[in-house]
């Protein structure tokens, strides 16, 4: 996922404090970690924000995959392992588990692994910071060894990331390595005797050098960023060490340089400028590579080679396989590739080449296919819709057939949902956009609804928008529509830019991009009005990231919301300072004023704090730790002018929360500030109550037009 510059402090949520973790307790033994084929499907019932807390998960962000795969197939193609996670917001902890099951339906899956701590992605090189943490989990991929008996994983125990193996017959682990720092990645050697593996001893060394250089003080400089903590992060790139494990001594020894390559993305004799590489069984190559087009990002183009090596192109649009996966048909002539088309790239579709004849459409959805895997000429995939949690499943591409082979949320079912309909619209500027309607449960054709719009992703399972903190079939279950929107790409698509910060820089002229986005968002909620469906005086719209930034902008430049809820907030002058001179100097470079700069012209469109009185609607904000300062200009000058605002900050928390009890509190916080505001109604739950006792009285200050004081 590219979450743009112009995203709501994007570099500042890759600048998130390095803290330690909470000393949760670890879930050695989660009875429920895996569905229980013989409990029976209860009856159904409404959904509340614990069902959506709860769900299992396999894998991470769709976007992780494209360079960590969630599971891995057996040598003989005839199990499945992969690692299953499940939140406990009572303990704030997570269960989690490696799994095996075959390859066919109605396969009981069984644990060969489980226990250990959440490993969370961190952030390699963020505005020359390394390792910043993040709220996202990281894939851990399992390795088969190469008779299929066991299987080979990372796992984090007391704080430390190591390589563990489980037998799969006898269900047992334990782990092979036994450093004082994280392993990043691994593989098997060839005859699965020794693991090669990457770690970084010299990120615990320069942080200890960070520490006693605080004995004389630390000089401010590009290290810092205020707002995400009080001491300079360790400058990136943080040098990576290649190691050796024995399996048959148990020693270690560093990596000779064609060990060494094994961890690299495409193996050493990929061709020059391929992104991603496909071998068939009888040794022809099939690779894309980025063509030389006038729109950035520019098109992929699909190269064959045979086995003498003649090359054949394919710079058809249709061969633009936009995603970097690629596999060859069992008979080695032909190539398959999966690629994003249609409205606003809404669909998933699954194309095949031969080279001498045109690329071919095998297949297409609108629900996702992450990190489809080749078993046979079949695929095994995850696979979630706006309603269906992940799954893993085997799909024949040329029928379109599909075998479930893992629901890990078999309940889900029983759970009563608001049907999901896919719309689409064009923007002011003309740009295609999408967004999926979800109703409210025990929709009535003709009454009108308060409507909760949610962004900014809606190609997957409707959980919560980015970051999921806003639960959207929970709001369903509680007499709301929701609008679950996926942003429109740049009006300019990319035109003359040669990268990513040339795209920023042009969205930020006269706010470009901001307008297409509000426009997106008033067109399709005016769709709704239209239609019958939304109450046009009760209408929230929430962010998280870039939707914050578009939640921010439409309290200034709209007056079509009622109320609204973000995470982190806000576009402020006082930015520069509080990010750090790093992404001060970004943010300068496409075009945001300085801090000494008086342009109240550019303030005018998007600074709550410089207009107070212009903010159309109550906001709630619920912040992590190492990012609310980054709102407190806003909130202060909110309640200054006696608008209706409220703060909650979370601890440990980074851009995306990742604790399980905060996650649920955000949940239930959020659904009782729309209640509030768009129903008029007082929460049952005592904690809820207290708080909206407070926003009653934001509501008769607001009223009479005076501040409010912070409590």
């Amino acid at each position: 996922m590219r979450d743009s510059i112009t995203g709501l402090f994007a570099a500042a949520a890759l600048a998130a404090i390095v803290s330690t973790p909470p000393a949760f307790a670890q879930a050695e033994d989660c009875a429920s970690l895996l569905p229980d084929p013989s409990e029976p499907l209860e009856n159904a019932r409404a959904l509340e924000p614990e069902d959506l807390v709860l769900l299992r998960d396999i894998g991470s962000l769709p976007e992780f995959h494209d360079t960590a795969p969630a599971f891995a197939l057996s040598p003989d193609g005839r199990m499945l392992a992969f690692q299953i996670r499940r939140a406990d917001p009572a303990r704030n902890t997570y269960c989690q588990g490696i799994v095996v099951v075959e390859t066919r339906q109605g396969a009981k899956p069984v644990l060969v692994d489980q226990g250990g701590d959440l490993i969370r992605w961190t952030y390699p090189n963020a505005s020359g910071r390394a390792d910043i943490p993040s709220g996202f989990a990281r894939i851990i991929t399992p390795r088969w060894s190469p008779n299929g008996k066991s299987v080979t994983f990372l796992k984090k125990v007391d704080g430390v990331v190591q390589i563990w193996r489980a037998d799969v017959a006898s269900r047992t682990s334990a782990p092979l390595t036994h450093g004082d720092s994280d392993i990043l990645d691994f593989r098997l050697s060839a005859d699965g005797r020794s693991i090669i593996y990457a770690t970084r001893p010299a990120l615990a060394e320069a942080r200890a050098a960070i520490a006693r250089e605080g004995l004389s003080g630390w000089h401010y400089d590009e290290r810092f960023s205020p707002v995400a903590g009080d001491a300079p992060f360790v400058p990136a790139p943080v040098p990576t060490q290649t190691l050796v494990w024995d399996g048959a001594t148990g020693h270690t020894r560093p990596a000779e340089k064609l060990e060494a390559a094994i961890l690299a993305p495409l193996p050493a004799d990929a061709p020059e400028g391929a992104i991603a590489l496909g071998i068939s069984n009888h040794g022809r190559k099939a690779w894309t590579r980025v063509s030389r087009g006038s729109t950035f990002p520019p098109p992929h183009q699909l190269v064959v080679e045979d086995a003498n090596g003649r090359r054949t192109l394919c710079d058809k649009p249709e061969c633009d396989a936009t995603e970097p996966k690629l596999w060859w048909t069992t008979d080695s002539r032909t190539v398959r590739y999966v690629r994003r088309e249609g409205w606003g790239r809404e669909a998933t579709a699954i194309y095949a080449w031969s080279p001498g004849s045109a690329p071919r459409r095998l297949f297409a959805t609108n629900d996702l296919l992450v990190e489809c895997q080749p078993a046979g000429d079949d695929l095994i995939c995850l696979h979630e819709s706006s309603t269906t949690p992940r799954r893993l499943i085997r799909l024949d591409p040329t029928s379109g057939r599909t075998t479930i082979l893992f629901d890990p949320n078999p309940q889900y079912s029983r759970l009563t949902l608001g049907r999901a309909e896919r719309l689409h619209w064009k923007t002011a500027f003309g740009v295609e956009a999408f967004g999926d309607l979800v109703l409210p449960v025990g929709y009535q054709r003709g009454k009108r609804y308060p409507l909760i719009v949610v962004q900014y992703i809606t190609r997957q399972f409707l959980r919560g928008g980015v970051g999921d903190e806003f639960p959207i079939q929970s709001f369903a279950n509680n007499g709301y529509a929701v609008l679950s929107l996926q942003n429109p790409k740049s009006p300019d698509g990319g035109r003359d830019a040669k990268s990513w910060r040339d795209v920023d820089k042009a969205d930020l002229v006269n706010f470009r991009q901001r307008r297409n986005i509000l426009s997106s968002t008033e067109t399709a909620v005016r769709l709704l009005i239209d239609r019958g469906i939304v109450d046009a005086d009760h209408v929230g719209i929430t962010g998280l990231s870039d939707g914050t930034s578009s939640v921010q902008f439409a309290a200034l430049n709209s007056r079509m919301f009622a109320a609204g809820a973000v995470s982190s907030c806000c576009w402020e002058k006082s930015q520069g300072a509080i990010l750090g001179p790093a992404i001060a100097r970004a943010y300068k470079e496409i075009g945001w004023p300085a801090l000494t700069e008086d342009s109240p012209d550019f303030w005018s469109r998007i600074s709550i704090a410089q207009n107070p009185e212009r903010v159309a609607f109550p906001l709630l904000m619920q912040a992590p730790d190492d990012e609310y300062q980054a709102g407190l200009e806003s909130f202060t000058a909110l309640r200054e002018a006696g608008k209706p605002v409220d703060l909650f900050v979370f601890p440990d928390e980074h851009h995306v929360k990742w604790q399980p009890a905060h996650r649920l509190a955000v949940y239930r916080r959020n659904l009782a500030w729309f209640d509030f505001w768009l129903k008029s109604r007082m929460p049952l739950d005592p904690d809820r109550r207290v708080e909206a006792e407070r926003w009653l009285a934001m509501k008769a200050t607001a009223a009479e037009g005076s501040a409010v004081p912070i409590q």
